[in-house]
């Protein structure tokens, strides 16, 4: 595409390397308890679950930066799989919950991502 990247675009693949670098830090529980952050001990299986995350968020971030049909789509998987986590953990317990966070964040993300469908529709043109 010969047009500049829409600002939309711009802001959702920049709130997904925040989120990656989030995902770094959160995997120093002693420099986040400086801040007042409390995250769980890393093991193994909590290391290889952020690093899969790490991975699918950018692979994302450049779709969405070079405005592929492809990276749309994995941004749309990556917010509905964790809106029906999220639903799923609040319809499962019955006291205070963390995970309204998870299911505001997949909605708002759901909501920039659908509003800039048009810059990732190619239309074709009409021959006469």
């Amino acid at each position: 595409m010969n047009e500049k990247r829409p600002i939309l675009v711009t802001y959702i693949a920049d709130l997904n390397f925040l989120n990656v670098f989030l995902l770094i830090i959160s995997l120093f529980p002693k420099f986040t308890k400086q801040f007042g952050i409390v995250t769980e001990t890393p093991t193994f299986f909590n290391v290889a679950i952020k690093a899969l995350l790490f991975l699918i968020l950018l692979t994302i971030s450049y779709g969405l930066l070079r405005l592929k049909k492809w990276g749309y789509w994995l941004m749309i998987t990556y917010n509905m799989f964790f809106l029906i986590l999220s639903i799923i953990y609040l319809l499962k317990l019955t006291g205070p919950s963390f995970y309204n966070q998870g299911c505001i964040s997949s909605i708002l993300g759901l909501t920039l991502i659908f509003s800039a469908k048009r810059y990732f529709i190619k239309s074709s043109p009409v021959k006469l």
